[in-house]
């Protein structure tokens, strides 16, 4: 009775000798492996295909091991992915404060051992649900990824689908799931073609699961390339807005940074090029996430940029610190303004999602003992901002701009809250400052993240950074314009633009995805806990020895 009920716990295939016999060794180098497939990406976009196997090597490690073993081989994964996707992170700590390169890294390396613990509950998890439910891989294991990435307490949201910018095909598929859905898609090729090598035949492919793993991939793909060449089609009759984009390249500072030569806070170095772009034919021009503007704080600098747009004619975008009084005590904002062409504010946006350490200290770090600790470490670099509480929209004839301060484009969900269910006429507008990371890959996969979003939510999108590279792209993530990077620039930008367009249906439903991963893995669990019970009842009711379910599984 033990022999036939377990038989129906344990995998159809027979088992790959090869695979038994690895030793740790060789199942923490693939391990590794998997983390260097998924981080180069991020390194250089241009092998992207190489996240399409990264999770290849990792699952073969995976492979007849215990669950602590396949904790540590997915946190070994993640450990190393982190580390080489935000390599960027050293140069972050050095910048910000002064401290050697080997305490730097080290600093580094403890938030990438903790971030890479993500990966490791997702293979435990993994794990224990193919210990009770053989043959579910191509569903198991895209939803562990998924539900530990989104519930695991990291900085910042992240998708291995960012690394794809430059797969059009393939990314056109996120106005429907987002990024999480594309995450799927890659983690699913993955264990398709672990599947086949595993195996050695195709026919593996005709599990029910498998098929249907397969099925939808195409079906995402078919989706991807039609819709590229739709969009193709359709933005070629629209008609083009041109848009100044200033790239200053200022250097970082702690301190409130001192006017360049012949410049002031009234009339700084944009303004010179906010003339010159206006004199090009800009209709609005744009500023990136700067130190200090001076313009809440001074009566003269208000005055200065009402007198200096009134001779352009242009409405101006910038951003600035806004300090106002709340409950009898004075708070500081990180804010982006719209002036119109005669120099009046006409609207403001307070930044809502702020960066953890930089803008705000989480609770946890406010407790005895921890508080002074950062306050130590994190220095004046910590400028306690509070949190807007609502989106902004700042209307430019029949255009609306859509802005957004630095890492919020790290948000999704947040993200497509601010496109919503009316997304006609809608830009997205990225504006930040990078140069904190120094001349690192940093700002490139920040323009990603970026390009993404635009697609997410199919509205044109610029990301427009300091120290570049500054990107303009269209609705299907095409990039038509582009600054290069650690360099000053100023840019006219021949934006299409359709004012009945704009919105998608991630727009509408961005949690959708989301809730579907937990939902499956809910549904997963449930049915490997009744295996479990139904096996522990079996054992109950013979009089054999008991019999460990690894040992027959395996």
């Amino acid at each position: 009775m033990i022999g036939s009920g377990l038989s129906l716990l344990s995998s159809p295939a027979q088992p790959d000798t090869l695979v038994n016999t690895l030793s740790l060794p060789c199942r923490v180098f693939l391990a590794a492996l998997s983390g260097v497939l998924l981080c180069l990406p991020w390194l250089n976009p241009a092998l992207y295909w190489t996240a399409w196997i990264g999770w290849v090597p990792l699952l073969f490690a995976l492979e007849n091991t215990r669950l602590p073993v396949a904790a540590l081989l997915g946190w070994v994964t993640g450990v190393v992915c982190f580390a080489g996707a935000s390599n960027w992170m050293v140069a972050f700590i050095v910048n910000l404060k002064g401290l050697s390169y080997p305490l730097s890294a080290a600093l580094a390396l403890i938030f990438w051992c903790y971030a890479g613990i993500a990966i490791g509950i997702a293979c435990a998890g993994y794990r224990w649900l193919i210990r009770w439910l053989p043959g579910y891989q191509v569903v198991a294991f895209p939803v562990c990824v998924l539900s530990s990435m989104a519930l695991y307490p990291l900085l910042f949201e992240t998708h291995f689908a960012e690394a794809q910018a430059q797969f059009l095909s393939a990314i056109q598929g996120v106005a429907l799931l987002g990024a999480q859905g594309l995450d799927a898609v890659m983690a699913v090729v993955s264990v398709l073609i672990f599947l086949l090598v595993r195996h050695r035949t195709v026919r593996c492919l005709w599990h029910p699961l498998n098929l249907s793993a397969l099925v939808l991939m195409l079906a995402w793909f078919t989706y991807g390339v039609a819709s590229l060449a739709s969009w193709d089609n359709e933005i070629a009759h629209w008609e083009s807005r041109a848009i100044g984009l200033v790239q200053p390249n200022d250097a970082v500072s702690l301190e409130i940074p001192t006017p360049a030569e012949g410049f002031s806070h009234e009339f700084p170095e944009e303004m010179l090029a906010t003339r010159r772009l206006s004199e090009a034919g800009a209709e609005w021009v744009a500023w990136p996430e700067a130190r200090y503007k001076g313009y809440f704080d001074k009566f003269s600098v208000r005055e200065g940029y009402r007198e200096r747009l009134q001779e352009t004619g242009v409405s101006l975008i910038f951003h600035d610190v806004e300090k106002r009084w709340q409950d009898s005590e004075q708070v500081s904002f990180n804010s982006v303004v719209m002036l119109d062409e005669q120099g009046n504010l006409q609207n403001t946006y307070r930044k809502i999602q702020r960066m953890p350490f930089g803008e705000y200290l989480p609770d946890v770090f406010s407790l005895p003992g921890l508080d002074s600790l950062s306050t130590l470490f994190l220095g004046e670099f910590l400028r306690p901002l509070a949190a807007g509480t609502d989106h902004a929209y700042f209307q430019i004839g029949d255009m609306r701009v859509v802005p957004k301060v630095c890492f919020e484009t790290a948000f999704p969900a947040f993200i497509a809250d601010s496109i919503g269910t009316d997304g006609a006429g809608k830009i997205l507008l990225f504006l930040s400052q990078d140069s904190w990371f120094g001349e690192t890959t940093q700002p490139f996969q920040h323009g990603a993240m970026s390009i993404i979003r635009g697609v997410e939510n199919r509205v044109p999108m610029i990301h427009l950074i300091n120290n570049g590279p500054s990107l303009a792209t269209t609705p299907h993530g095409r990039v038509i314009s582009a600054t290069d990077a650690f360099s000053r620039a100023e840019v006219l930008v021949s934006m299409p633009f359709s004012k009945v367009s704009g919105g998608s249906f991630f727009s509408r439903y961005p949690w959708l995805s989301t809730w579907m991963t937990f939902l499956i893995v809910g549904i997963l669990f449930s049915l490997s806990l009744l295996r479990l019970c139904r096996y522990r009842m079996r054992l109950l009711q013979t009089t054999s020895p008991a019999v460990n379910p690894d040992d027959q599984a395996h």
